[in-house]
C-alpha cells in the first residue's frame, strides 16, 4: 500500500514541475507497456503457434524485453527508485525465464567411471558439402576435432552422405570413431546415391531403432536409438526441426534494414513474416507429434538435437517438460550454439530426464558449421532397465 501511494504521488507532481512530471509520465507509460510485453511473453511460449501464431514473435522477443525492462529499472533506480518495482516484479515472475538465458555453473568434470558416458549433438551441415565457410578443408578439420574428442554418443542433424565419391561420410567416421555402432536415417535422396538426413553413432551396442517422421514434409524428422550401457537401455532420441528457411535476401534485408525503397521494405518485412510464421506452426505441430512419442517411451530418455527455436518457445517449453536442461545443470554465460547469420541464439540442446544426473555440459569453439556442437557428459543413477 506504501508503495502504490508513493507511486501516485509522483504522478500527480506539483504544477511548478510539470515539464519533470510529463516526461516522468510519458516514461512510466512506456515502462508499464514494456512490462506487460515481458509478461506476455513469459506466458506465450505455453501458446501453440498452431492455434495463434503471434504467440511465437512474443515469446521469442523475452530477451529484448528483458533488456528494456532492465533499462527501465536502471533509469528509475537513479530518478524514482520506487518505480523500478513495475518491472522488478515482472522480471523475478519469469526467473525461469530467465534461467534459460543466463547460467553461472561450473563447466563441470567429465565422467570416467565404467557405466558413465559423454554425448555430443552437432548440426554439421552437411559436412560442408558446398563449401559455404569458402574452406576446403572444413570437412577434414570437423573430423579432427570428432578424431580428438571421441564422444561415446554423436548425434548429428543435417547429415550428408555419398555411396562414392569424396563423401562417403558413413565409412570416414567408422574409420576413426570410437563410436562405430550407427543409426544413420535419411529424409531425401538424389541419384540414388547422395541422402540427407540424421545419424547417431555410438560405441554402445543397438538394441532398438526406429524413425518419428512428421506430417509437414520428410525433410524434417526425429530417430530415436535404443542402447545398451551395462545393464541398462536407454532412448537417444536426434531430432531436427523445421527451419524458417530464410532466403538470402532475407538474411541481407536483416543485416540492412534500412536499405531499398519502402516498397522493397514492406515487402522485405513480409517475407520474414511469412517464414516465420510457417515455421513456427510447422515446428508446433512436429514437437506436439514427437512428444507423444517420447512419453510412450519404455526407457529413460536423452533428448539431442536442433530445435531451430530458442529456449523461450513453445517448442522448448514442451520438450522440456518433465526433463532436465544440462545447460541449466552445468551451462555458463548464454550458451550461444548458433553462429549463422542471425546469431546469439541457444538452439542445439541436450534435454534429459531424471534416471541421469548430467556432469558438465559444454559448446566447444568450434566454427565449422553455422552450428557449434553442444557437449555433456552423464552417469546413470538408478537402474534405467527396472
Amino acid at each position: 500500500m506504501i508503495y502504490f501511494r508513493e507511486l501516485r504521488g509522483f504522478l500527480a507532481m506539483e504544477k511548478k514541475n510539470i515539464r519533470i512530471t510529463v516526461f516522468h509520465r510519458i516514461i512510466l507509460l512506456l515502462n508499464i507497456l514494456a512490462a506487460i510485453l515481458l509478461l506476455a511473453a513469459q506466458i506465450c511460449c505455453k501458446i501453440s503457434p498452431a492455434k495463434f501464431w503471434p504467440a511465437e514473435l512474443i515469446a521469442i522477443s523475452y530477451p529484448y524485453l528483458l533488456f528494456l525492462n532492465v533499462i527501465f529499472v536502471i533509469f528509475w533506480l537513479l530518478t524514482k527508485y520506487q518505480c523500478s518495482l513495475i518491472s522488478i516484479v515482472i522480471i523475478i515472475l519469469g526467473y525461469a525465464q530467465l534461467a534459460l538465458l543466463f547460467q553461472f555453473n561450473s563447466k563441470g568434470s567429465e565422467s570416467k567411471s565404467e557405466n558413465d558416458f559423454s554425448i555430443m549433438s552437432f548440426n554439421v551441415r552437411l559436412f560442408d558439402l558446398y563449401n559455404w565457410t569458402g574452406n576446403l578443408k572444413t570437412r577434414a578439420e570437423i573430423f579432427d576435432h570428432l578424431k580428438k574428442d571421441q564422444p561415446d554418443i554423436i548425434c548429428f542433424q543435417e547429415y550428408y552422405n555419398a555411396d562414392k565419391g569424396d563423401f562417403q561420410n558413413t565409412i570416414a567416421l567408422k574409420s576413426f570413431l570410437e563410436a562405430t555402432n550407427a543409426h544413420v536415417e535419411y529424409g531425401k535422396t538424389m541419384r540414388k546415391t547422395d541422402h540427407w538426413g540424421l545419424a547417431t553413432f555410438t560405441r554402445f551396442p543397438i538394441v532398438g531403432k526406429g524413425k518419428v517422421l512428421f506430417e509437414e514434409g520428410k525433410s524434417n524428422f526425429g530417430l530415436f536409438t535404443d542402447m545398451k550401457i551395462g545393464d541398462d537401455t536407454l532412448r537417444i532420441y536426434n531430432v531436427h526441426l523445421q527451419s524458417n528457411h530464410f532466403k538470402e535476401k532475407d538474411y541481407q534485408f536483416i543485416e540492412s534494414p534500412d536499405s531499398g525503397s519502402n516498397e522493397q521494405i514492406l515487402r522485405s518485412s513480409k517475407s520474414i513474416l511469412y517464414r516465420l510464421k510457417e515455421g513456427a506452426i510447422k515446428r508446433a505441430q512436429q514437437v506436439d507429434e514427437l512428444k507423444i512419442h517420447m512419453n510412450l517411451s519404455p526407457y529413460p530418455i536423452i533428448v539431442c538435437g536442433d530445435f531451430n527455436d530458442p529456449p523461450f518457445s513453445y517448442v522448448y517449453h514442451i520438450l522440456s517438460e518433465g526433463l532436465n536442461d544440462s545447460f541449466k545443470s552445468h551451462g555458463k554465460g548464454m550458451g550461444v550454439t548458433y553462429i549463422g547469420k542471425i546469431p546469439f541464439f541457444r538452439i542445439d540442446n541436450v534435454l534429459f530426464d531424471d534416471a541421469f544426473k548430467c556432469n558438465s555440459y559444454a559448446i566447444p569453439d568450434v566454427k565449422l558449421s553455422d552450428h557449434r556442437p553442444v557437449k555433456a557428459t552423464f552417469q546413470i543413477n538408478k537402474k534405467t532397465s527396472e
